[in-house]
């Protein structure tokens, strides 16, 4: 009998610790967050105020591909020219950024270098009326169309850009939108054609210099947008590519990445 007795109350107690351990909600604590100390904060904004005297965009390298805006029926272009849409272009450029009142604004003037290429299957004549772009068979006749490899034309400036540059949070230093609207100015320092041509086993490569109908000056508006170090960016070229009268009437224009920082 007390045996019986003793397993009826232990299986009682068992039932009843179920029936508790069912209506008891386990709270978890949150864990405590780790406060900084004052050290560790001076610290934090010495380096953020340290890397921000550096975010002042000084380097820009940009790669684009480069093209002209023309009509197709003007005369000195031919009936067969047309540019390649692989033509491309890179710029590299220093600038020196000027914080306006300490506000999200800045402007910055800078120095540097670009270099366009411009891809066809036409060549450049010249003669006593200027310059014009002919059929490469009809230049060298003795030369197949398909034993061109490269036929490219090559601009190269010194330029001269002005940035007005808007950033989201100029205290962090790259870690930002930026929003930039400008103006450049270049003077020619190069202009030449490079034909390589391969016939058989035998490769040739021709360079000529000395165009003197190309426009010796170039400007015209820029624009930028990106985050941190990464952007993309446009140009348009108001004035023309030749001299007034001395060649087609073409305009540049660029669009492409630019990976600027420092």
């Amino acid at each position: 009998m007390k045996k019986l007795l003793f397993v009826f109350l232990l299986l009682s107690s068992t039932v009843v610790f179920a029936q508790l351990a069912d209506t008891v909600k386990v709270v978890k604590k949150p864990m405590p967050k780790r406060e900084l100390t004052q050290a560790q904060i001076t610290k934090k904004n010495e380096v953020e105020k340290k890397f921000a005297k550096f975010a002042k965009d000084r380097f820009t390298l940009d790669l684009f591909g480069s093209n002209w805006i023309y009509n197709k029926s003007d005369a000195r272009f031919g009936n067969d020219f047309k540019t390649k849409w692989w033509s491309r272009g890179i710029s590299i450029y220093f600038s020196w950024d000027f914080r306006i009142k300490k506000s999200r604004v800045s402007f910055a003037p800078g120095i540097g270098y670009s270099c366009s290429n411009i891809y066809s299957r036409s060549g450049l004549w010249e003669d006593s009326t200027g310059t014009s772009f002919r059929p490469l068979t009809d230049i060298n006749p003795n030369i197949a169309l398909a034993d061109y490899k490269v036929n490219k034309l090559t601009l190269q400036y010194i330029d001269i850009p002005l940035e007005l540059r808007i950033r989201t949070n100029p205290d962090k230093f790259n870690n930002c939108w930026k929003f930039v609207v400008g103006f450049k100015a270049g003077i020619r320092v190069d202009a030449h054609t490079k034909e390589k041509t391969k016939i058989g086993s035998v490769v040739k490569v021709d360079v000529e210099r000395r165009f003197p109908d190309f426009n010796l000056l170039r400007m015209g508006p820029t624009f930028r947008i990106g985050y941190s170090v990464v952007n993309v960016f446009a140009y348009y070229g108001i004035l023309d590519v030749f001299k007034k009268d001395k060649g087609p009437k073409a305009n540049e224009f660029t669009v492409g990445i630019s990976f600027n920082g420092l």
